[in-house]
């Protein structure tokens, strides 16, 4: 060997020593940690609070996952945002962490080649199409509740289908150990044939107390503030002039943006009366709901206060109301009560409580049970899996049909409509005006429309 082809060959060993001392623990596997290879690539779209709170937290809390990028057109939000991800994963994952991308328009983050799933979180009017781009480039998603419209629910369980992405409906209170107590009792024949269910709900928006000096100020007509891309928040909603008060969080009490309490607190106890009735895939064909709804053309215009009874095809009943957070299944045998948010389980008889169920019995998934962040564990596992999640596409578009439906009936003075679960659309009296209501289907802004998903696409 020649002096400098020796040279070089020590040159490259040494670097190659060298180099193999600093991969970091945490890229093989080390200190409690996954394995680079083995981690789910997470981008994050809405870095609010539900999704850089809860959402973010969750991410950080599940080892399989790893945030590489966020993305809101709240500059403030999206920089706290990036911010923590790379405080977290740095001191946990030192220099195999590569920090974290921030991005104000969407598309950006889902065309990254290196995103291989996202976690929606943004208001509800952009859920559907946000999920559909990510679903349509190649990547898996788990997305806040609920959809804007019917419509937008068919939309997003057809692609789901096609596309065959793993697709979790963000509610983890499938994963509660309560919640699938009631369930596997009720599944199980414990309570006999479950004839009732009763879903207790929080009440909406101002109608029942005062607003305060400060949020009155906050209904005023203003100009955007700088730091908030407010086209962009609007995206596929109709124009309408910037008001504090409709944005951040509260948007969740205007039609534009999102279908008030019945739609947002109901996709989680709603579904968990659905999930207990085994109607994840259908839903009621009888609904008639009266509410009280404050001016239409309010900053807050959904219903504050509501009273919704329906029907199943089986005879089975549903209340829905305003109240406290609760469920209730009532069977032949007996009854079991939750009144409040995960409080304790309650039963007719005290031989209901205490029960175990194994294997099959048992609906539940115990490897995401017993803790905060089910959804994103379930989640995961069903990306590596590549099986259905707990909470579908197809389960949270029924669970969030009923609200839409409830809805409906109400916005028409209590109407007593029929609903085909089927062709998911009403039949019978009032039918062609309640089809057309805008709960069921609505336009969309251009260009932020489906029309445009596939020209958006370019991952690379």
């Amino acid at each position: 060997m020649s002096s400098l082809s020796r040279r070089s060959f020590l040159k490259k060993s040494s670097a190659l020593a060298i180099g193999a001392t600093l991969i970091p623990a945490s890229a093989l596997g080390l200190d409690n940690n996954v394995a680079a290879s083995e981690r789910i690539t997470m981008g994050l779209i809405g870095s609010g609070d539900h999704g850089a709170g809860w959402n973010m937290d969750r991410m950080f809390e599940n080892p399989i996952q790893q945030v590489i990028a966020v993305c809101d057109v709240d500059e403030g939000r999206m920089l706290g945002a990036k911010t923590r991800a790379e405080k977290h994963y740095y001191e946990k994952l030192g220099n195999d962490y590569k920090g974290c991308t921030a991005f104000v328009d969407f598309r950006d983050l889902i065309n990254r080649k290196d995103v291989d799933a996202v976690c929606i979180a943004t208001p509800d009017h952009w859920h559907t199409l946000i999920a559909v781009m990510a679903m349509k480039a190649g990547k898996d998603v788990i997305c806040e509740k609920p959809t804007l419209t019917i419509e937008e629910g068919k939309i997003l369980v057809d692609v789901q289908k096609k596309t065959q992405r793993v697709f979790q409906t963000a509610s983890e209170n499938r994963s509660e150990a309560k919640y699938q107590y009631m369930v596997n009792c009720a599944r199980n024949g414990v309570l006999g044939e479950v004839q009732n269910i009763k879903v207790l709900l929080p009440g909406g928006n101002t109608a029942d107390r005062s607003i305060t000096k400060e949020e009155q100020a906050n209904w005023e007509p203003a100009d955007p503030p700088k730091w908030l891309n407010y086209d962009l928040w609007l995206g596929p909603a109709p124009v309408k002039p910037y008001i504090q008060s409709r944005t951040h969080y509260n948007w969740r009490w205007n039609f534009d943006y999102s279908g008030g309490v019945l739609t947002d607190w109901g996709a989680h106890l709603i579904n968990i009366a659905q999930w207990a009735n085994n109607s994840d895939d259908t839903g009621p064909v009888e609904v008639q709901g009266t509410g009280e709804f404050p001016d239409f053309n309010a900053v807050w215009n959904t219903a504050s206060t509501f009273k919704i009874n329906c029907r199943y095809a089986s005879g089975v009943t549903m209340e829905i109301w305003s109240e406290v957070p609760g469920i209730k299944l009532e069977g032949t045998k007996g009854w079991l009560l939750m009144r409040g948010w995960r409080a304790d389980v309650r039963a007719s008889d005290d031989s209901l409580l205490g029960l175990t169920f194994e294997g099959d019995k048992n609906l539940g998934r115990p490897e995401c049970t017993g803790g905060a962040g089910g959804e994103h564990i379930d989640f995961t596992n069903c990306v590596k899996s590549r099986k259905p999640t707990y909470y579908t596409a197809e389960s949270g578009h029924r669970t969030h049909t009923i609200g839409h439906i409830a809805n409906v009936s109400m916005l028409l003075g209590g109407a007593k409509l029929t609903w085909d679960p089927q062709a998911e659309k009403f039949t019978g009296e009032r039918a062609d005006e309640a089809n057309k209501h805008f709960c069921v289907s609505r336009p969309q802004r251009e260009p932020w429309t489906f029309a445009k998903i596939d020209s958006w696409i370019n991952v690379g």
